[in-house]
């Protein structure tokens, strides 16, 4: 080992040593991937094989590889065994894969000079073809730009009956000027990302300050947000929504509850005046109602909801109520939507307020019910809570639970503290109660499964407590629901952007900390790391109630 060789990495060599496979014939013994990053760029990435540890430290250890063993991060991943295919029959496994899913490497040689890891074939898109292919597909000309800048040659693309190799792995990690050394978990859900634990606080608090230190990030100087990214190859997603600018400000506002740093208090403030004096309308006068205006000169009765709730959220945050009169005004507004049975219209055209669209989606109504709930609770007024009523009451009678919506949980869990109806608690188990093996196993991360399950939560622990309710959680496997909300919780950590998953992606640095969508080309955008946000921070608040409320359950 050559004394340009660092304590740290000296720690990795240690750790490999220990941890490495060796594999059989005819592969090279060991075969690793040095990983390496300036937190500004994408991994450069450098193969290499050797027959013993010895030479295969050498190799790790030589002087032209000093600029990859300093860098911002470092990655070692070594092949844990090999599986050989002709490449007609992985092109044809490939279609039962969903899109991003596949986790395993691919060399298209046995003594793997032409190889390509797990991390390297997603975060290039080399087995993408958009959002219309729902599995994975060699996308060709993603592959060329990434085989040319990896092995400066033109790709030559086999033929069906030639032999390839996919591979599973392991890894470690570290970053520059630190000399702990973190494993990364192998080949499988999980893979290529530090082992994580949501059900220890400082864990959890960790990814939510990142993920809202991001999002706080992306409000500009003028109140907007940089809506979202691409990040295999830093492509900013042009259109704009506000419906998702108020509810990512909601977001914002539950973080800054938790946190209280004033990075997060000056986003939020720009944004919610951004939204105020440029985005909200009152068509009718200053005392008439207001409604948000959106893409397409739409007034959503969504967009009124979340713009509310990131109004009454921001007040009860930080005892600023210069906005609740707007608010009340966006609350007339999604009364001049309500029809005669109680049920709201969806879609207005924002220069004549006629009706657009009567339905558009489910979430629209959960939003606006969620929204007058807590427009009551801040406001005292009780007209508010009188429409929700209404509105639930139709929810209930057009069994809306089919939907397994977040925002009716949220909702029904606020509802029920103001009306201890047992009518409010069969809809809430109803709502999960056979949903509860997808929340536990869904591929995807789907961080509104854990908003789902942490509203629910709520209303179950009142349940629980109130001997006249208890009864209608009958038929909802209190245990098994737990488990499921415990495991979603965790899996969500498989859409952080730890800097062991960032590095190999077009900008690293632009990413760090969010939260990212996988099928959707690992996206990034605002109402994502809400909603990831928005479950996690839910999560936080259940770990100091989890002792007592798992002895409530029985679990």
């Amino acid at each position: 080992m050559d004394t340009t060789t660092n304590t740290s990495f000296r720690k990795i060599l240690e750790e490999l040593e220990e941890r490495i496979t060796v594999l059989p014939a005819p592969y090279p013994r060991y075969v690793v991937f040095l990983s390496s990053s300036n937190g500004q760029e994408r991994a450069r990435v450098t193969t290499i094989t050797a027959n013993d540890f010895q030479d295969l430290k050498h190799q790790l250890t030589r002087a032209h590889l000093k600029p990859q063993r300093s860098a911002k991060f470092l990655r070692l991943d070594w092949v844990a065994s090999v599986r050989a295919m002709p490449y007609g029959d992985y092109v044809k496994a490939l279609q039962v894969v969903k899109r991003n899913y596949s986790r395993k490497g691919l060399s298209f040689d046995a003594a793997f000079n032409r190889a390509l890891t797990e991390a390297e074939i997603n975060a290039n898109a080399l087995l993408y073809r958009g959002a219309k292919v729902p599995h994975c597909e060699v996308n060709l000309n993603n592959l060329k730009v990434y085989w040319k800048r990896r092995f400066a040659e033109a790709v030559q693309m086999p033929a069906p009956s030639d032999m390839i190799y996919l591979f599973t792995s392991e890894g470690l990690f570290r970053e520059k000027n630190d000399d702990v050394v973190t494993r990364l978990l192998p080949t499988g859900p999980n893979a290529g990302r530090r082992t994580f634990n949501m059900n220890e606080p400082p864990q959890l608090e960790s990814v939510i300050r990142d993920g809202a230190r991001y999002l706080a990030n992306e409000v500009n100087t003028d109140g907007t947000f940089n809506y979202g990214w691409f990040p295999c190859f830093d492509r900013p997603i042009d259109h704009y929504n506000t419906l998702r600018h108020a509810s990512s400000t909601y977001a914002l506002s539950e973080a800054y509850g938790l946190l209280r740093t004033e990075t997060l208090r000056a986003s939020i403030e720009r944004s919610l005046h951004h939204l105020a004096t440029k985005r909200i309308i009152q068509p009718l006068g200053p005392t008439g109602p207001a409604y948000l205006v959106d893409l397409a000169n739409e007034i959503k009765l969504g967009g009124n909801a979340v713009a509310i709730l990131a109004i009454c959220k921001h007040a009860q945050t930080t005892g600023d109520r210069q906005y609740i009169p707007l608010a009340e005004r966006l609350g007339e507004g999604i009364l001049s939507m309500k029809r005669a049975d109680g049920s709201f219209n969806h879609v207005l055209h924002a220069d004549s307020l006629e009706l657009k669209q009567q339905r558009r989606t489910v979430y629209y109504d959960g939003e606006a019910a969620f929204a007058l709930v807590r427009l009551h609770e801040i406001t005292g007024d009780a007209r508010w809570l009188e429409a929700v009523r209404q509105a639930v009451a139709q929810f209930i009678e057009k069994d809306y639970w089919q939907y397994n919506d977040h925002w009716l949980a949220y909702c029904m869990a606020e509802l029920l503290r103001h009306d201890p109806d047992p009518e409010y608690v069969r809809f809430a188990v109803r709502n999960v109660k056979d949903y509860l093996g997808f929340i536990a196993g869904r591929i995807t991360t789907f961080p509104t499964l854990l908003e789902l399950c942490c509203a629910t939560r709520l209303l179950i622990r009142q349940a629980l407590e109130d001997p006249a309710l208890r009864p209608c959680l009958e038929g909802l496997n209190l245990p098994s629901f737990v488990n499921a909300m415990e495991a979603r919780a965790q899996y969500l950590a498989n859409g952080v952007f730890f800097p062991e998953v960032a590095m190999h992606f077009r900008n690293p640095e632009r990413i760090m900390g969010s939260f990212f969508i996988r099928h959707h080309g690992f996206r990034v955008r605002i109402d994502d790391v809400e909603h990831y946000l928005s479950g996690l921070i839910a999560y936080r608040d259940y770990l100091d109630d989890r002792e007592a409320f798992a002895s409530m359950v029985g679990k």
